[in-house]
């Protein structure tokens, strides 16, 4: 059986209808509140805050739909990360990466609107950009056969299915190339691990 996921535990996708009231209260509270309620830590509460922050100001879930709370999306990636060990300092690192593909991805949609077409949906988009950006930054990175064990399943039939999502984001999307500027890196770096007025507020 598989374990329940903090996505899961707001979403209430494993009990029906019984938490439509905690779901509700959850779409009252506050952005950092809500990170902080269904995140481990404080550096992820603080990562997967700002990383939804800067998704959103990026224009992703603009042109990708996604039918649950936004947010649930960085949750998601702050708990696989989080599972696996990756230290804050890496999980920094891996999402600055994913922003850069994710800003990148941006301009290519305007050039390529078939991306936009074979893109599916911005849960899927955003965590395996994420993927491929943890595994162009690890040396031991975290399987996809993992990946798929802990949220693939919900999306694709078996793991060679995502693998071949994997591929064309990979493929298609990044043009085989998941190695960026440093800069561009270091910016978003500085933006993920700023303190937001909400942390100290609430």
């Amino acid at each position: 059986m598989r374990s329940e996921g903090p996505a899961e535990r707001a979403t209430g996708s494993s009990q029906g209808d019984s938490q439509d009231s905690s779901r509700q209260a959850d779409a009252n509270m506050s952005n950092y509140a809500f990170f902080v309620k269904y995140t481990y830590s404080n550096e992820c509460a603080l990562l997967a805050y700002n990383f939804h922050e800067l998704v959103s100001k990026i224009g992703i879930f603009e042109i990708f739909a996604y039918r649950h709370d936004h947010r649930l999306i960085s949750v998601t990636l702050a708990y696989i990360l989080y599972r696996y060990q990756v230290h804050h300092c890496d999980m920094a690192l891996d999402l600055a990466l994913t922003l850069v593909y994710l800003e990148d991805l941006r301009s290519l949609v305007e050039a390529k609107p078939e991306v936009r077409e074979r893109g599916r949906d911005a849960f899927n988009l955003i965590c395996y950009m994420a993927f491929l950006a943890h595994a162009f930054n690890s040396d031991r990175p975290i399987r996809l056969a993992d990946w798929f064990k802990e949220i693939g399943w919900r999306s694709f039939k078996n793991c060679h299915q995502l693998n071949a999502y994997v591929f064309f984001l990979f493929s298609q999307v990044r043009g085989f190339k998941l190695r960026v500027s440093e800069s561009q890196v270091k910016r978003y770096i500085q933006k993920l691990c700023s303190v937001p007025n909400q942390a100290t507020t609430t």
